[in-house]
Formats: structure tokens, sequence, C-alpha cells
């Protein structure tokens, strides 16, 4: 995905010892036509289109529950409104939902996709 789209991929750093940084956490995404997350769209980068499509919001274990993937979003979505974009959808599991809308994301209900056992939600 960071080949397909490099604009639409984010990273949170923290400074290392040696005097570097360390990735901590990243959101990446695509574009897609479509006014919704679907199976396809996760696999599928389409240039120029209005819909960015969340597909991974990741932080390290050491670094989560530290407001981390919090300021990560809220810079991501500053990053975007920059862009144009029409809107940007994700779909999440119902324990990340907090996260979701304290960063702006509506909770819309059940998606469609089917990618492992739990039920995925859109957002």
């Amino acid at each position: 995905r960071q080949a397909d789209a490099p604009d639409l991929f984010y990273g949170a750093f923290l400074p290392n010892a040696s005097g570097g940084r360390t990735l901590v956490g990243y959101v990446c995404a695509t574009l897609s036509p479509s006014a919704t997350l679907t199976h396809e769209s996760m696999s599928t980068h389409v240039p120029g289109s209005s819909s960015v499509c969340i597909h991974s919001v990741c932080v390290v274990r050491a670094c989560r529950r530290r407001g981390v993937a919090t300021r990560l979003l809220q810079a991501y979505l500053a990053h975007l409104a920059d862009g144009g974009y029409e809107r940007v959808l994700l779909i999440a599991h119902e324990e990340l939902r907090g996260l979701y809308e304290r960063v702006g994301f509506e909770w819309l209900g059940r998606s469609e996709v089917v990618h492992g056992s739990k039920p995925w939600y859109e957002m």
C-alpha cells in the first residue's frame, strides 16, 4: 500500500537513544470511488478517487493506551483535509469504537465486509 499510495501512508515516530527516530505507529489507506468501504476497496487503489479508505491504524504494544493513536489520527485527518477528498472511511471492531469517535468518526453500523470471525462496523 505504501508503494501504491505513499501520500496516504502516515507514521508516528519517537526519538531513540542513537539520535534517530523509531516508528511507533502508522496509518495506511488507499483511494476508492465508492462511498462505502467494500471488500474490493481493501485491496485496490484508484488514484484520483474521492474516498480515503483507511485500512490500518497500528501502534506498537509498548505505546498503546498513551494517546499515540489519537494524536496520529488527528494529524492524519488534518493532513487529508488539504487533499480535497469527499470522505474518509474505515471499518473497525466494536472495541475500538471509542477511539475513532473521539477523533470525529461516526458509528454507521455493521459492515458487509467479512474478514476473520469478528464483525466489522462502518465508521
